[in-house]
């Protein structure tokens, strides 16, 4: 993949705060708390379809950032984590909707 470090991401629509974080994390992935920033990008993907490609950009920028910078995958991890939750809870509706279906029938 082309070295991503020096490209422009489409963060401009955030607010100050969040554009700072992610461009901390982006460049210094030990200056912020990773968790926070797993969440706010599969919060934003979830309700923005656009944003996906972009937050997959940025999960690959911050992941490879964060190996270089201390051979850590914490912040894969968090973003493993909350994606499974996502995954579980989805899962969980889904079975609950199939339950009440079938005892409406």
């Amino acid at each position: 993949m082309e070295n991503t470090n020096k490209e422009e991401y489409k963060i401009h629509s955030f607010d100050a705060d969040t554009q700072q974080l992610l461009k901390t994390a982006l460049k210094d992935p030990s200056g912020v708390d990773l968790e926070t920033v797993a969440n706010f990008i599969i919060d934003q993907s979830l309700k923005d379809t656009a944003f996906c490609k972009e937050a997959g950009r940025i999960c690959y920028t911050i992941t490879q950032a964060e190996t270089k910078q201390n051979g850590a995958n914490v912040f894969r991890r968090h973003l493993l984590n909350r994606l499974q939750q996502e995954y579980q809870e989805r899962d969980e509706m889904r079975a609950r909707s199939l339950k009440e279906l079938t005892t409406c029938q």
